[in-house]
């Protein structure tokens, strides 16, 4: 059974603007009472790879295939010619639900707005296709405005932070010139209720590119209209934002990642974006909790990056993204790892997408943080093309999925 068809089971619960709430599973068939059958039980397929376990739960899939998760958003059967992959946004809220925010919009454009799908089982079975309603209702109040979730995080006490991009002029490739105003909501209840929505900083717009949490203080990494990349802060559970830093990262980087290092220093990044040679990753080293930065530096990777992501988990470091947009690996979903964040080891190929179109758009979060007596690991969320990059239909059109990844130390290849 497909992770569509076992969708189909579900009735769903929603409030007015909050993720959706659990409920039961319920098959209905003609002249008969309702039943309630037993949830398909879906074992996860395991590989070790570089001193990692990296994991989904669809036994037809294997690390390097074409296709390789835990499918989230199924445009490719359940609504043809639709895009995720927009807004990627990754969150295990306090109650232990992890959520997958994607964009449901017309090919490449910002012609749509944000749905997620919402998992309460930690990742074996999802609940697709719920949309935010602040981001539906602006959609629905004007088609030329589209208002995205583009980030996300938890705080230490729980309250649950959406970081919002209005954008107009919804055409092919939309770019940070569309965004128009960049701010937040916020939740004390795990999503079933929204605060209104807040800008970040006045009239400042950008892309909400990476977070991280570190105690009491959130981080937040904008790529700005005007080109630098700066960070914001807030030490208030969310409340209020400032910009604390600019990183020395040059403009014509693209696409901002964000991690806390194991010493508690802050690690960015970001692919050279015009005229650049993706081999090379560019990244910038604070100590000082983001008030002053080290000198810009680079480092190879064999297979390239783009559109990366960076996370450290229990001494390891990870950066994944799609392998750059053209050459060997062009078309592929590439992980790398890393025992210090600056010297990185051989490129796993995920995903190889064969023929499909270029994609890769992805976040990641740390999960089972509120559970006792179970290792963290790591929830990637990205986005694959199911339609082929000919122009004869809509142009790349995403599906998007997960898989799981925890450091097994001991065995390294």
């Amino acid at each position: 059974m497909k992770t569509s068809d076992k969708n189909e089971y579900f009735k769903r619960t929603r409030s007015a603007t909050g993720f959706l709430a659990a409920g039961l599973l319920i098959l209905l068939l003609p002249g008969c009472a309702e039943i309630t059958p037993e949830p398909e039980k879906t074992e996860p397929y395991y590989e070790i790879t570089d001193g990692s376990l990296i994991y989904d739960y669809d036994p037809s899939t294997r690390v390097g295939d074409k296709v390789f998760g835990t499918i989230v958003a199924d445009f490719e059967n359940d609504n043809p010619g639709r895009n995720s992959h927009g807004g990627p946004v990754a969150l295990e809220l306090a109650n232990g639900n992890l959520v997958a925010f994607h964009s449901n919009a017309t090919g490449h454009s910002v012609d749509g707005w944000s749905e997620y799908a919402i998992s309460t089982d930690g990742g074996r079975i999802w609940d697709m296709y719920n949309k935010f309603m602040y981001s539906y209702d602006t959609y629905r109040s004007n088609p030329k405005v589209a208002a995205w979730v583009e980030e996300g995080l938890v705080t230490s006490k729980g309250t649950v932070l959406l970081f919002i991009s209005h954008m107009g002029n919804p055409v092919r490739g939309g770019g940070e010139e569309g965004r128009t105003n960049l701010g937040f909501m916020r939740s004390y209840d795990n999503g079933d209720t929204w605060s209104e929505y807040q800008p970040l900083d006045g009239s400042f717009a950008g892309y909400p590119a990476a977070i991280a949490v570190e105690g009491k203080t959130n981080y937040l990494l904008v790529d700005s209209n005007e080109g630098p990349h700066v960070l914001y802060v807030s030490t208030d559970d969310g409340r209020s934002w400032r910009k604390r830093s600019t990183l020395p990262l040059e403009d014509s980087r693209w696409y901002g990642a964000l991690c806390v290092m194991e010493d508690g220093s802050l690690l960015a990044g970001a692919y050279e974006c015009v005229d650049g040679d993706e081999h090379y990753f560019f990244y910038c080293i604070s100590e000082d909790e983001g008030h002053t930065w080290g000198d810009e530096k680079s480092v190879y990777l064999d297979k390239r990056i783009r559109n990366p992501e960076l996370a450290y988990l229990d001494g390891r470091y990870y950066l994944h993204g799609r392998a750059g947009h053209g050459g060997e690996y062009g078309r592929s979903f590439v992980l790398y790892q890393s025992e210090d964040g600056e010297n990185w080891g051989e490129g796993t190929i995920i995903s190889s997408l064969a023929k499909r179109s270029l994609d890769g758009y992805s976040k990641n979060v740390i999960i089972n943080k509120y559970k006792q007596d179970v290792p963290n690991e790591l929830m990637v969320l990205y986005s694959i093309a199911y339609d082929y990059d000919d122009h004869e239909g809509p142009y790349r059109s995403t599906n998007s999925y997960v898989f799981f990844i925890r450091p097994e130390p001991g065995h390294e290849n």
